[in-house]
Order: structure tokens, then C-alpha cells, then sequence
């Protein structure tokens, strides 16, 4: 059996070993009972102290019967993502999905006070992770952003609703929740987004692509305008169309290179931890290359992992390679692209890591 992640759970060493992934189960509080989650906890292997806590919310399938499927693993990519930059990356799946226990919530009605029932609820149980997690040694819970996917940015919208102590910030990636059957969900779920505008007190940022089968453009500028009417302080990013569906935009490798680049950015405006400018002006000095380098090397710095950073002396130029498997695919893309401009190609950088030159 998994252990509780109070402390530690079945560690998972990764092909970098700059990380360590916690596998396990959280064993949490909901209405006087113990509940049992599937979790996934993710921090850098040289982390010392306490880190300050990125909660990431899963979304939900279109087809609820397959919930028993759905894994921490499919939200393991974006927590390495985060523990890389010095956070404590937490992910625990919703009651019903995966090995939490269950029953899945009964399904919802088309009145209003439906919505905000199951948004709540599910903050609930958020809220009940942090508290679990917070009693950590690792974990500084005076520090905690939440990021949540499809339903799962709607769950962090209602959590910042909450305003509890700690939580710093909320980030909504293709955020909402459809309901079935309803022909008035969308006003459900924009007289939703208006009730917890009115409470929520902390910044959010909401990113969304254009091509969103789910919540196009009118319908996310409705939801956003009822939420800031209620007071909320909302930054909105719309990405230009991609891939074949834009609500996928938290998953894709480019929707990744998109939403992390903001997602720095947010963080580095609020002053939480991430990479930091001087970090790449470093990385051009060891490399010997141009200051011209240096919005490039910015890029790879946002970019998701597995990630590989190679340099021409010859040509004074970087290519890389990102959002791959593993560090030698990476590696692998980032040498092949040098190569077709050069023939003194090096990797300089594996993840997060620069590589010393013989």
C-alpha cells in the first residue's frame, strides 16, 4: 500500500535527477470523515527549508464514466514544471477520480445554486489538501498558489473565493464547467464567476486560447466582466488559436511554452519564486555568447521540460529542444536543429542546469 505524503510516500527518482516525485495518498478531513485521495507530490531534489505550495487542480472528462482512469500522472509534466522553479508541487485527485475514494458528487441540476454547490464542495476538499499538506516539513503554507485546468480552474476560482490564509494566488488555465443538459449553463456559470468575484481578494490570472470548444471568447470576457463587476482583480490572457482544440491548452507542448511564460511573469510581478532575469545574462556569459542571445535563452528558460540547450561558437547562436520524454530526446532535438547551421554544436544547459564545457 502507498504511504500517507504527511512526510513521504514511494519516491520515484526521474531520468533527471534534479527532482523527486512523491506517489501516495492524502489522507484528508471532509465533514468529519477521513478521505483517502490519490496524490502526487513534486519538489527539487536540493531543496532545503520550507517551499512554498503550488496546488494544481485537475480538470474532469467529458465522459465521467471514465474517472476511475484519471491519474495524477496527467497533471505530473506541469508539477515538475513548478517544482523546477522552487516549488512544492502538489496534485491530489477529487473524490471519485482515479484511487481517491468516492462516491463521485450526484450529478447537478440546471438551478443556479447547483453550480455553486459543486464548486464549493470541491473547494472543500482543496482546502482540506492544503491543511494536510501545511503539515509538512517541507511546506510553507504562509505561500501557496493554486492552478487549476478546465473545472479545475472553476474550483480555483471558488477557492479563492475563500481568501484563506496563505493562498497568494490563483491561476484559471481554459477554466469552467459545463453542465449537461442545461440550456442556461453558461449564465450559470457566469452568475458564478460574479459570486465569487465579489469575495475573492487576491490577484487571479485566467488563460485561455481562442480556439476553446468549450468556453470561446464571448463567453470568457462575459465571465470575466461579471467577476470584476463583483470586484474580483483578474489579469486575462488570450492566446491565438491552437492546436486542434484550444482547451487543451494546459496540456500541449506549445500551450505549455504559452502558459508558463505568463505564468512567470505573474509570478515574478507578485514576487514568487521562479527563474530570474540575471539567470540568463549568467548562462550568455558561460556560453560566451551575445547579449543578442539573450530573449531566445529567455524563451528556454519558460520552456517545459525535458529540456536541452545547445550553442554554436562558431555561428554565436542557441537552439533547443523542450516538452520532450526524456532529457536525451531533448538533447537529441536540440543538437539536430544546431547541426543544420553548424558543426561545433554543444549542449550548454540540460533542464534547469548549465553543463560545464570540457
Amino acid at each position: 500500500m502507498l504511504a500517507t505524503l504527511l512526510g513521504a510516500g514511494r519516491q520515484k527518482a526521474l531520468a533527471s535527477p534534479d527532482l523527486i516525485e512523491d506517489h501516495g495518498f492524502l489522507r484528508v478531513n471532509l465533514d468529519g470523515h477521513d478521505v483517502r485521495l490519490e496524490g502526487l507530490i513534486v519538489k527539487r531534489a536540493d531543496a532545503q527549508g520550507r517551499l512554498p505550495i503550488a496546488l494544481i487542480v485537475h480538470g474532469k472528462p467529458a465522459d465521467l464514466g471514465s474517472m476511475d482512469r484519471e491519474h495524477t500522472d496527467s497533471v505530473a509534466r506541469q508539477a515538475r514544471d513548478l517544482a523546477a522553479r522552487g516549488w512544492l508541487a502538489v496534485a491530489a485527485m477529487h473524490r471519485g477520480f482515479g484511487q481517491s475514494d468516492g462516491p463521485y458528487p450526484a450529478g447537478m441540476t440546471c438551478d443556479p445554486r447547483a453550480l455553486l454547490h459543486r464548486l464549493n464542495g470541491d473547494a472543500d476538499e482543496l482546502a482540506a489538501v492544503l491543511n494536510r499538506v501545511a503539515q509538512r516539513p517541507d511546506a510553507d503554507a504562509t505561500r501557496i498558489i493554486a492552478i487549476g485546468v478546465s473545472a479545475g480552474g472553476a474550483d480555483a476560482v471558488a477557492l479563492a473565493a475563500r481568501n484563506d490564509p496563505g493562498l497568494l494566488a490563483v491561476v484559471s488555465v481554459s477554466g469552467g464547467l459545463q453542465i449537461r443538459n442545461c440550456p442556461t449553463w453558461q449564465d450559470n456559470l457566469v452568475a458564478a464567476e460574479k459570486t465569487f468575484g465579489a469575495l475573492a481578494k487576491m490577484p487571479q490570472l485566467w488563460l485561455y486560447a481562442r480556439s476553446d470548444s468549450f468556453f470561446e471568447p464571448l463567453l470568457v470576457e462575459r465571465m470575466r466582466s461579471a467577476a470584476l463587476d463583483g470586484g474580483a482583480d483578474i489579469k486575462l490572457v488570450m492566446f491565438n488559436p491552437m492546436g486542434s482544440d484550444g482547451h487543451d491548452l494546459f496540456g500541449m507542448v506549445l500551450g505549455r511554452v504559452a502558459w508558463l511564460r505568463e505564468l512567470d511573469a505573474f509570478l515574478r510581478y507578485l514576487k514568487l519564486p521562479t527563474w530570474q532575469l540575471q539567470e540568463v545574462d549568467s548562462v550568455i556569459a558561460k556560453a560566451k555568447a551575445e547579449a543578442r542571445s539573450k530573449p531566445f535563452v529567455e524563451g528556454y528558460f519558460s520552456a517545459p521540460r525535458e529540456k536541452v540547450l545547445a550553442h554554436s561558437q562558431a555561428t554565436n547562436s542557441f537552439w533547443d529542444g523542450f516538452g520532450s520524454p526524456s532529457l536525451d530526446e531533448a538533447r537529441a532535438l536540440a543538437l539536430k536543429s544546431c547541426a543544420t547551421k553548424a558543426s561545433d554544436c554543444t549542449v550548454v544547459m540540460e533542464n534547469d542546469s548549465f553543463v560545464d564545457q570540457p
